[in-house]
């Protein structure tokens, strides 16, 4: 993958942060989606500040939500540049007001539930495989009182590892994730005017090796995450706070693996804590919402002779009616799609890179 084309493929890296209310009510059926542009403006790319920045077509989503008698269906399919692909496509069955079993491409609970960003671009997590990821399982979801549970076992990517055209990030390549299971716990703490979420999430499985030739061909080792988190909401303001850690097992010793989203392929250390801290405050302008926020993230690794990789983004959300706007100013430092070669990796360049994005979307 070349440079041009990494960064090319970052402008379909994200998701909506959209207020999804596409919910299912007695049976209905709802068809709902978006279509969105993206401009860009990369410092770090003559041909970019020479064009004074890209604007481009971005993407556009079908979702669809409802029940069908006792059982319902929750798809999120999207179209980008050159290729599609699935972001949810699962059925559920709600046992009681409590507990829902949920089967297909369904969401990894781990860490902070929703969104650990603001931001269009999402935080270092994402770029990890740890944030808005989607694979192939089956999960039980148990809320009650001030409790909410997550339970999980998946049994691999939603696309094979021959394959970088994807929603989430996956580990690809000669490595392959398998047999993961998932735990996760919040409890909320309700306050005036607000409320405190903390959790602590598990994550184990398995990485099997096929290398043609390989003495470890055929071959599977363990790998394992964990995180801790708060969400503390306080009127119009928001702080969330999140630590990672995560380690691959590789029976081939490697201390690097490779990892395909949305077009694109990096590489990330194979062992690293996160870090991430992020404040937003929302304004009601009365004709819709503006919220400024600051999502930071820092990844430390592990391995000898790497890199820490930081990622800085400061911006604004516009919310009117079905449009929603972000405006962020990215700054990264050995950080994919932030001027880096990946995450976590040996870097004689520690000089700061940034970018400016806009997106534009119209939900529906």
């Amino acid at each position: 993958m070349n440079k041009f084309k990494l960064l090319g493929a970052a402008v379909a890296v994200q998701l909506a942060l959209l207020p999804s209310a596409f919910a299912a009510v007695n049976g209905d059926l709802a068809l709902g989606g978006f279509v969105r542009a993206n401009y860009s403006l990369v410092d770090y790319s003559d041909s970019s500040k020479d064009k004074g920045g890209d604007a481009a077509f971005d993407a556009f989503a079908v979702t669809f939500d409802g029940k069908i008698d006792d059982i319902g269906i929750s798809v999120d399919y999207r179209f980008a540049s050159g290729f599609n692909y699935i972001k949810r496509g699962y059925g559920y069955y709600d046992f009681n007001d409590n507990t829902q079993l949920q089967l297909g491409i369904v969401k990894v609970p781990f860490g902070k539930e929703g969104f650990l960003s603001n931001s269009y671009w999402f935080s270092t997590n994402y770029y990890l495989g740890f944030e808005d990821n989607y694979d192939t399982g089956a999960k039980l979801v148990w809320n009650k009182d001030n409790w909410h549970l997550d339970f999980a076992f998946i049994k691999g990517a939603e696309y094979g590892n021959d394959t970088t055209e994807r929603y989430g990030a996956d580990i690809i390549g000669a490595h392959e994730e398998m047999n993961q299971v998932n735990a996760r716990a919040v409890y909320t703490i309700p306050m005036n005017d607000g409320h405190l979420k903390l959790g602590a999430s598990v994550e184990a499985g398995q990485l099997y090796f096929s290398e043609a030739g390989s003495e470890f061909d055929g071959k599977d080792d363990s790998r394992y995450a964990y995180a801790t988190h708060a969400d503390l909401q306080l009127g119009a303001w928001n702080f969330q706070a999140q630590v990672t850690n995560y380690k691959y097992n590789t029976i081939d010793g490697a201390d690097t693996l490779t990892v395909g989203v949305v077009g694109a392929a990096y590489d990330i250390a194979a062992e690293a804590y996160g870090y991430n801290f992020n404040v937003a405050r929302a304004f009601d302008m009365g004709w819709g919402t503006i919220t400024v926020y600051n999502d930071y993230g820092l990844v430390t690794p592990e391995g000898k002779g790497q890199d820490d990789s930081m990622q800085n983004v400061t911006g604004v959300s516009i919310s009117r009616g079905p449009i929603f706007t972000y405006i962020d100013y990215i700054i990264g430092d050995n950080m994919t799609f932030a001027g880096g070669p990946g995450v976590g990796l040996d870097n004689d360049n520690t000089d700061n890179e940034s970018r400016l994005n806009i997106n534009f979307g119209f939900y529906f």
